[in-house]
C-alpha cells in the first residue's frame, strides 16, 4: 500500500517562512559592539593604555563595519529601529563610568559652570585667575586644559554648563547631559531617515560609530548638544521654516560649526523665517564677539595660532607662507565650495554635509571629535572614505603606546599621511570602480 502513496510535494506558490538569521546575526554585531564599549569603559585611564583602548577601539569597529557591510541583510527586519536605538542606549550607557582622560574639554565645562554659580564670568577671567582660587580642588581645577587662557565657548554652551552645574557640578552629570543630547539626536536622525525612505538601519553609521561613543559617551564633549539642533534645523527646513530658524540659531550659539548651513537654509526658509534668524544671530554673535575679546581670550588663541592633526592645511600653508596667510587661504577656498553648492543648487542637507566635509579638512584642527559633525550625516548615505577617517583618527592620541609628550603630543607628519591616506586611497579606489562600471554600463 505505501508503494500507492503519491510523493509528498510542497505547494507551489505557499509563503516561504522568514529566515531569523540575520536577526540574529545583527544582535550579535550590536552585542560584539557593545561588548568592546564595556571593556573601554573598565579601562583606568584610556590615555595611559593608550595600546589596549585602541586595540578595542579598533575591534568595536569591526562589528559595526561588518554591519554596514552587511546592511542590505537587515534592513527589513521588524522593528530593527528599536534594536538600532537599544544598541546605542546600551553601548553609551557602559561608557559613562569612563574617566575623560584624553582630553581635558569635559573638566572645562565643569570648571566653567562652577564659575558662573559662583558669580564668576569665564569670558574675562581664565582657570588661573586669582580670583577663582577658591574653586580650585583636585579633581576638576587640576585636570583644566589652557589654565592661561578664557572660554572659548558661545553663550549657549555657558548656559548649559551652567544649568548642569546647579543640578551637579560632577563629571558623571555633565556627561550625561551630553549622552542624553547625543541620544536625542539619534532618535531625530531614526525619524529623519524614515521621512526620506530610508531604512533606519543605516542610522549605525552614526548610532553605533565608535569614534562617536568614545568621543561622546566617553570622552564627554558637547558636540552633540550644538549637532542636534543642526540636524533639526535641516530636518525642518521645509515644512516648518521657523522651527529650523530657531534651531539653528541655538546650534550656532552653541558652537559656531552650523553656521555652515546658513547660507544654503537662507535659500530655503521664507521671509518670515530669514528675519528672526538673522536677527538673532546677529545679537548672540555679537554679544559673544564682544565677550571673548581680551588679553587671555581662548577665542582668539584658538583662531591666531592653534593647529592640530592638520594635513591639507599644512600644505596650503607651505604654498602660500604663513599661517594666517594659509588660514585666509582656507577660508577662500570653503567660500567657493559654499558658492558651487549655491549655484549648483544642492539641497540644503548634501551642501551642508559637503561644507562640514571641506571645513575639516581644510582646517588647521581637526580634533577626533569634530568628525561627529560630517558622521552625522553618514546615516543619509554612508561614505566608506569617510567612515574609514573615524577609524584612523585615533591614531591623533599617539601610535599604540602612550606618548611621552602627554596630551601636548602632535601626530608626526608620516603617521598623519597614514591617517588620511588610508581614507583617501579607498575613495580614489572606489571611484575608479565606479566609473569603469559606468563606462561598462554604456557599452
Amino acid at each position: 500500500m505505501g508503494r500507492d502513496r503519491p510523493p509528498f510535494r510542497l505547494i507551489e506558490g505557499g509563503a516561504r517562512k522568514a529566515s531569523i538569521a540575520p536577526a540574529f546575526e545583527f544582535a550579535a554585531l550590536g552585542a560584539g559592539l557593545t561588548l568592546a564599549m564595556a571593556l573601554l569603559g573598565r579601562l583606568p585611564s584610556w590615555f595611559h593604555d593608550l595600546g589596549r583602548f585602541q586595540t578595542l577601539f579598533a575591534l568595536a569597529f569591526v562589528f559595526v563595519a561588518l554591519a554596514l557591510l552587511r546592511i542590505r541583510r537587515y534592513q527589513d527586519l521588524p522593528h530593527v529601529g528599536l534594536a538600532v536605538l537599544a544598541v546605542a542606549v546600551a553601548a553609551r550607557l557602559v561608557l559613562l563610568p569612563a574617566a575623560p582622560s584624553l582630553s581635558g574639554d569635559l573638566y572645562r565645562y565643569v570648571w566653567e559652570g562652577r564659575v558662573l554659580l559662583h558669580g564668576g564670568n569665564p569670558y574675562r577671567q581664565s582657570p588661573d585667575d586669582p580670583r577663582l582660587a577658591s574653586l580650585r580642588d583636585r579633581e576638576i581645577y587640576a585636570n583644566v586644559n589652557h589654565k592661561n587662557l578664557a572660554t572659548i565657548y558661545p553663550p549657549l554652551a555657558e548656559a548649559g554648563f551652567a544649568l548642569v552645574a546647579r543640578l551637579s557640578p560632577t563629571v558623571a552629570a555633565f556627561k550625561l547631559w551630553v549622552v542624553l543630547h547625543d541620544l536625542a539626536l539619534v532618535l531625530v536622525l531614526l525619524w529623519w531617515s524614515k521621512r526620506r525612505g530610508l531604512s533606519p538601519v543605516a542610522v549605525i553609521a552614526y548610532a553605533w560609530n565608535p569614534l562617536v561613543l568614545v568621543e561622546y559617551a566617553g570622552s564627554g564633549h558637547n558636540d552633540p548638544v550644538a549637532l542636534l539642533w543642526l540636524v533639526v534645523a535641516l530636518a525642518l527646513a521645509r515644512e516648518r521654516p521657523i522651527g529650523s530658524a530657531l534651531a539653528l540659531v541655538a546650534g550656532s550659539l552653541t558652537k559656531l560649526a552650523p553656521l555652515v548651513a546658513l547660507p544654503f537654509l537662507l535659500r530655503r526658509w521664507p521671509w518670515r523665517a530669514r528675519v528672526p534668524a538673522v536677527l538673532l544671530l546677529a545679537a548672540g554673535l555679537g554679544s559673544f564677539l564682544a565677550l571673548a575679546r581680551g588679553p587671555n581670550s581662548g577665542l582668539n588663541a584658538f583662531w591666531e595660532a592653534w593647529r592640530n592633526n592638520e594635513l591639507a592645511f599644512h600644505y596650503l600653508e607651505r604654498a602660500v607662507g604663513g599661517f594666517a596667510t594659509a588660514r585666509g587661504a582656507a577660508l577662500v577656498m570653503l567660500a567657493a565650495v559654499t558658492a558651487w553648492a549655491l549655484v549648483k543648487r544642492r539641497s540644503e542637507t548634501d551642501a551642508t554635509r559637503l561644507g562640514l566635509r571641506a571645513s575639516l579638512l581644510l582646517s588647521p584642527v581637526l580634533h577626533p571629535w569634530y568628525l561627529g559633525w560630517a558622521l552625522a550625516f553618514e546615516p543619509l548615505g554612508p561614505s566608506a572614505p569617510w567612515l574609514l577617517l573615524s577609524l584612523t583618527a585615533v591614531l591623533n592620541y599617539g601610535v599604540l603606546s602612550t606618548p611621552a609628550e602627554g596630551r601636548d603630543f602632535h601626530l608626526p607628519l608620516a603617521w598623519r599621511w597614514v591617517e588620511y591616506g588610508a581614507p583617501l586611497a579607498l575613495a580614489i579606489v572606489l571611484g575608479v570602480r565606479a566609473r569603469s562600471r559606468a563606462e561598462s554600463g554604456r557599452t
